[in-house]
């Protein structure tokens, strides 16, 4: 180490070119990192959960859970599978064995993947295949906001669907969720006694209803310059015309309309989760990013939507309850201010005990070095999160401590009458053991 401390002492010139370089290296490391609030690491689970409205808890268990739970422990590496069955929803929750060395995480992921592909005996009339979720540490919720305001003819849950659109345009943003939202439904009461006296049978207001209510591909007109494609558009856009829908009719030109046998109402879904923020019903959206995409900078474009937002629907309260973006930014700030205390205060003591020119050189030692840690972190994986800014908090306050040992001795040595290569190439030799313990020690 002695042999070492006395080349940089001795090429005074190249080390200032290092230490520029170990600037510029910084520079592009933050360029090219981050802004996360924890770091990315596997979570080796994974949800499968199906939907059966009007099931019962025990139909759910034989029809659902039990015949995916089957398939799904047929794969290997598992670390357990537990299952939830309700009134129609089936939760399945399986964790793979990530401290098994053998174990590939993502081939574990795969293989359920396929074997909730190959369970074949699930009800026909289920509405969506079952849901497979892998939980990533990278992607959870950056921001959770609520639409407080009147829900009159669906208008506060058209903005919410509106704005999540916004949102979902970014392409580092993963999905926005809904919450406390009802999807527009138009409800229709059959007259059975009606129905009667005209004989019709509910499945022909079904299949009616079905034929009008549809968008079908019709193929392509071809001429000698173009091609149009044809599509039949067939979507019911409001109850008047769902009323009007003909269910029957003969060569004597009698007509039954739905409007004959049955009340249309343009209404919503039924709600199963509502949502309320500070007591006023509300609707929610939680946004939920990408891995990788850096928080700071997604939050600060769907702010930008809400602001626009905003200002278009002045009658509606937008509030963010949580915000993620705020937490990575203090975090940042804390290194920030930990970092330029340390350095005023390490100037500050090393000016009043020490010479002026020792005091700025050790001073140096606090950017150069977090500079060189930050533009070394994109090569290993490395983001600005919890986990790392705390270590470089830790890591400022020790360098301050080795900043004023290394200049204090050194100007001991210098005051016995050594000279300044000398004292600085002893300072370093007789020190860099105990001060590189205390470093790797913490």
């Amino acid at each position: 180490m002695k042999s070492i401390a006395k080349f940089f002492i001795d090429n005074d010139k190249l080390t200032v070119v290092l230490s520029i370089g170990l600037i510029v290296l910084g520079l592009m490391g933050l360029g090219r990192m981050n802004s996360e609030s924890f770091p990315a690491v596997s979570m080796a689970t994974a949800t499968i959960i199906t939907s059966y409205d009007g099931a019962t808890a025990s139909d759910i268990e034989t029809k659902i859970t039990k015949p995916l739970e089957d398939e799904i422990r047929g794969v290997s590496g598992l670390k357990d599978v537990k299952s939830t069955s309700q009134s129609g929803l089936s939760t399945i929750v399986v964790r793979v064995d990530m401290d098994d060395p053998k174990v590939n995480v993502q081939e574990s992921m795969s293989d359920i993947q396929k074997a909730i592909d190959r369970v074949t005996d699930l009800p026909k009339d289920l509405r969506e295949a079952p849901t497979f979720t892998e939980i990533k540490s990278e992607e959870m919720p950056v921001l959770e906001m609520a639409i407080v305001g009147s829900n009159k003819n669906r208008k506060r849950d058209i903005i919410s669907d509106q704005l999540k659109e916004e949102m979902e345009d970014d392409k580092n943003l993963k999905g926005v969720r809904l919450s406390g939202f009802a999807k527009r439904a138009f409800h229709v009461r059959l007259n059975l006694k009606a129905m009667r006296n005209a004989h019709i049978s509910i499945d022909e207001v079904l299949a009616q209803v079905g034929n009008r209510n549809t968008n079908t591909p019709g193929g392509a007109i071809k001429s000698t310059d173009e091609q149009k494609l044809v599509r039949i558009e067939g979507k019911v856009k409001d109850y008047k015309e769902l009323e009007n829908l003909v269910i029957r009719s003969n060569f004597s030109g009698k007509t039954i309309f739905l409007k004959d046998i049955a009340t249309v109402e343009d209404s919503l879904e039924e709600i199963k989760t509502r949502a309320r923020h500070n007591g006023i019903e509300s609707t929610l959206l939680i946004a939920t990013k990408k891995g990788g995409a850096d928080t700071l900078a997604l939050v600060k474009s769907i702010n930008e939507k809400i602001e626009s937002a905003k200002k278009r629907y002045p009658e509606y309260q937008f509030y963010v309850y949580h915000n993620e973006g705020d937490k990575v930014q203090n975090r940042l700030n804390v290194l920030t201010s930990n970092a330029f205390s340390g350095l005023i205060l390490v100037i500050l003591f090393l000016f009043f005990f020490l010479p002026g020119k020792i005091g700025l050189a050790a001073s140096l030692s606090l950017p150069l070095a977090i500079m060189g840690t930050t533009g070394l972190m994109p090569s290993f994986g490395m983001n600005l999160d919890t986990i790392t800014i705390l270590a470089l908090v830790i890591a400022l306050g020790m360098l301050v401590d080795n900043s004023v040992v290394i200049s204090e001795n050194f100007t001991r040595l210098r005051q016995a009458g050594m000279d300044p290569k000398e004292a600085a190439t002893e300072s370093v030799s007789s020190l860099w053991l105990p001060i590189t313990a205390t470093a790797f020690t913490t």
